[in-house]
């Protein structure tokens, strides 16, 4: 008889602290994917000037990680019936520790690639690993106690994330971003050791069935070029560059093909015809919304903070660090007044609604010489809207799934989340570039020889230099106005669709 209460009734060799120390561990070990995901956006600045490459070389890097993690986590479900989910969870942390060394040792932007690609091998599927294991080692009564340990690692993890990785740039460069991500992985392996339960997740080697490698292969490159071509857009000119067009046409066969030999397998990786619902489809729809807007949010906060207003890179951090701060504590009061929640969807329009007034906000303080003070109410409002929106459609959108096809709906939904925040970033990167260009062009058609010859001998290399900053900052900050209007825009447009629907409810 135990001397303790048991708290899983599955695992009852697990004491009160190591089932509340396992809630957490998978919180920390989901935050590494997001630490990898978001830290890109964050530092793609530093990041994409330390490896000397252009804006559209540099969206290779974020493709890269998409395309590894739709990979593993169409395979993790195969994986894992061979090894259980926290022997995957294990091997999978230290490939993410390799892909994360190699980021900090690329010298160039197809190093750089080829690291993160392995990154999103090993950290892709840790956010599904976690909560089917959760969904499988507790019952529904259990899972509100492990739940508040997850939110408080993941959050945590993804809101401090920013601020540590800035001190270490200051000193040390961009690549200890990386380093520092390489370096979570021991800690987080020496926690999976002491909390996970030793037994679970784990169906027999006869279940694991076979693996359609051609269909693996045909996914991979196709989900390369089809997201690539999607980032790439707001440069692509058909006309001047038609091979486009069939890198294009090629990933979409590509797709077509793997999706059909999956079909057709008497065993498939990823079960769809059971996922295929009303309510569940919805729910990937507002979910990829969520994620487009995020990596979008991400790249331009920092972007707005650091080349348009000024701030350094320590101070953008300590900022967006705050921001995560107020969602780790929403998370915790989220969950303990959710039992008296009603009309999820209303909830889900507000948060929507708050992620237009925070572009509108900042759009509106994108001023030169703004103060830390104008911006920051925007920037901790905003830690509201993950709480309000992304943990509602999760609320609502498994509600009608079976437990024996939940590792099938949270694979799916982590492809979806992986390829809208890669897709965000990625189109942030070019709308800004196109909005700094075009703005550039405007302001300097303002600067012709009759308006600089006023000045008289007051036009020196000085002066001169300092308008060209001037100019520069300008040019940042128009473009972040721009695409933070785009943003709000896409917001509404979410709002509305989260009104009219009524399969989410």
């Amino acid at each position: 008889m135990n001397a303790y209460p048991v708290l899983l009734q599955a695992h009852p060799e697990c004491r009160p602290w190591q089932v509340r120390l396992f809630g957490l561990t998978l919180g920390l070990v989901t935050g590494a994917d997001f630490v990898a995901v978001s830290m890109m956006g964050v530092a793609g600045g530093a990041i994409q000037g330390g490896v000397a490459a252009a804006p559209q070389e540099y969206l290779w890097a974020l493709t890269s990680f998409a395309v590894g993690a739709v990979l593993v986590n169409l395979l993790l479900g195969r994986f894992a019936t061979l090894i259980s989910y926290r022997r995957y969870t294990e091997w999978a942390l230290l490939l993410f520790m390799a892909g994360s060394v190699g980021c900090a040792l690329a010298e160039g932007i197809t190093s750089l690639t080829v690291a993160r690609l392995f990154q999103g091998l090993g950290g892709g599927g840790l956010f599904t690993a976690s909560r089917i294991l959760l969904q499988l080692v507790a019952q529904p009564k259990e899972r509100k106690p492990l739940m508040y340990g997850f939110l408080l690692g993941l959050f945590s993890l993804s809101g401090m994330a920013p601020w540590l990785s800035a001190l270490l740039v200051e000193d040390w460069g961009w690549q200890a971003i990386f380093w520092l991500q390489a370096g979570l992985v021991p800690v987080l392996l020496l926690l999976v050791q002491i909390s996970y339960p030793r037994h679970a997740g784990a169906p027999t080697r006869a279940q694991a069935g076979q693996l359609d490698w051609v269909a693996v292969a045909a996914l991979g490159l196709g989900a390369l070029l089809v997201l690539h071509t999607l980032e790439d857009l707001r440069f692509l000119r058909f006309a001047a560059r038609p091979g486009m067009w069939l890198a294009l046409a090629g990933g979409v066969l590509l797709l077509g093909l793997a999706w059909r030999r999956s079909h057709t397998h008497p065993d498939p990786w990823l079960q769809l015809h059971a996922l295929l619902r009303r309510r569940y489809l919805m729910g990937l729809a507002f979910y990829a919304l969520y994620y487009l807007g995020n990596g979008i949010w991400s790249y331009l906060l920092s972007t707005l903070l650091q080349r348009g207003l000024g701030f350094d890179f320590v101070t953008t951090g300590q900022v967006i660090s705050l921001g995560g701060m107020v969602t780790v504590a929403m998370a915790l009061v989220y969950l303990y007044a959710s039992r008296w929640l009603n009309r999820r969807h209303h909830v889900l329009a507000i948060g929507f609604a708050l992620l237009a007034l925070c572009c509108l906000w900042l759009a509106a303080a994108a001023m030169p010489g703004a103060a830390l003070s104008s911006v920051l109410p925007a920037i901790l409002l905003h830690g509201l809207v993950p709480v309000l929106s992304v943990l509602q459609i999760a609320a609502m959108t498994y509600a009608e799934v079976q437990v024996e096809d939940f590792a099938h709906a949270y694979q799916l939904k982590n492809i979806m989340r992986e390829l809208a925040g890669a897709m965000g970033t990625g189109l942030a990167t070019l709308q800004l570039q196109a909005g700094e260009a075009q703005a550039r062009l405007a302001l300097l058609g303002r600067l012709d020889g009759v308006t600089l010859r006023q000045w008289g001998e007051a036009v020196d290399a000085t002066s001169l230099a300092h308008l060209s900053a001037q100019v520069t900052q300008q040019t940042v900050l128009i473009a972040c106005d721009h695409a933070l209007l785009s943003l709000a825009a896409l917001a509404g447009l979410a709002l509305l669709l989260s009104l009219w629907q009524r399969d989410l409810r």
